[in-house]
């Protein structure tokens, strides 16, 4: 296991992964919407005006069917989430969404001096944030990404990596070795891909970044960048698997997750940890917590304006902590491919 060296950015870097475990109905999607950046507003709202991902369940009843929806709106949740519970006593208005001149979001506010970084990143049924809560520059470049473990219909690992040649190396082909078993080719891949999207998003770079720019090594250990060797940063494997209830079957997920942050020194890639290590960082939330947090942080924030007095925080998030996701099933793991 590699370790990071001694650094100048030591903050604890989180991550929130947030189970959608059921569908969310109109008016929930609706609540959820008040709490969004009006820009996410104003795309959702259009979305439901033509009726995009609702069907009627029952009389009266409408629920959002389409969970890439959802999961959008919750990541634009969780930052202000993060904020709210370590501050509680803070008014939401207080809080800005900001971003750097590369791009970066963050928030801030001119009653604390420090700067929460973060991204996220959302797949079928898991929305996941990194963050980071300190001196601007230390948590600024903050990256995350996940692929799914699984191949599309009708299609094998081999195929399914041909479509992401543009973005491999030929030194990474060989890691991606044709003789290899499906579900080792396809881990390999999700690894290599994870890692360099998540280093793309820390710098705030355009979807449209050239991936085949980065060059990762994975049995050395080592990322390059057009051809130098890239220094200062650290990044994180692991998977995640969730236990989705569908049409009332169990069925398993799992992604591949890696995160990126700046700390400088060495680059490393850590691999391995124990669950007890990973509980310190890696917290899982349902879409029903959330719901359930949601009304009551906005009366705290209300009240909080006029009183500093007989505010708490949320279960959702003390001191970066989150509840385990109830009804559903998950748990996490690092490995090597």
């Amino acid at each position: 296991m590699s370790e990071p060296l001694s650094t100048y950015n030591n903050v604890p870097l989180n991550v929130w992964a947030v189970t959608i475990n059921r569908k969310v109905t109109r008016e929930e999607f609706e609540t959820c919407l008040n709490y969004v950046d009006h820009k996410a507003r104003v795309k959702a709202e259009k979305s439901s005006s033509r009726g995009d991902g609702f069907r009627e369940l029952h009389p009266g009843t409408v629920a959002f069917t389409t969970r890439t929806s959802t999961g959008h709106v919750i990541a634009k949740l969780l930052p202000s989430l993060v904020v709210w519970n370590e501050h509680p006593n803070i008014h939401a208005s207080q809080w800005n969404h900001n971003k750097t001149k590369a791009g970066k979001e963050y928030m801030d506010s001119a009653e604390v001096n420090k700067v929460l970084g973060y991204e996220t990143a959302c797949g079928v049924s898991l929305v996941i944030m990194a963050w980071a809560y300190g001196p601007k520059l230390h948590v600024i470049n903050i990256g995350i990404d996940i692929m799914q473990l699984s191949l599309p219909k009708a299609m094998n690992a081999r195929t399914f990596a041909d479509a992401y040649s543009h973005k491999i190396t030929k030194s990474e082909q060989v890691f991606l070795d044709a003789k290899l078993k499906d579900e080792v080719i396809l881990r390999r891949l999700c690894i290599l891909i994870t890692i360099k999207a998540a280093y793309i998003k820390a710098l705030g770079q355009p979807p449209g970044f050239d991936y085949s720019r980065v060059e990762c090594n994975i049995p050395e250990e080592t990322v390059t960048v057009d051809g130098n060797p890239l220094h200062g940063w650290e990044f994180r494997l692991f998977k995640v698997n969730l236990g989705v209830v569908r049409n009332g079957l169990l069925l398993e997920e799992a992604y591949q997750c890696a995160t990126a942050i700046f700390r400088g020194g060495n680059t490393v890639i850590i691999w391995e940890e124990s669950p007890k290590d990973m509980e310190k960082w890696l917290h899982f939330i349902t879409t029903d917590v959330i719901l359930a947090n949601l009304p009551r942080k906005h009366s705290q924030n209300s009240s909080a304006s006029g009183s500093n007095s007989g505010t708490q925080s949320t279960s959702a998030a003390g001191s970066g902590s989150g509840p385990a996701s109830s009804g559903q099933q998950q748990r996490a793991q690092t490995s090597a491919p």
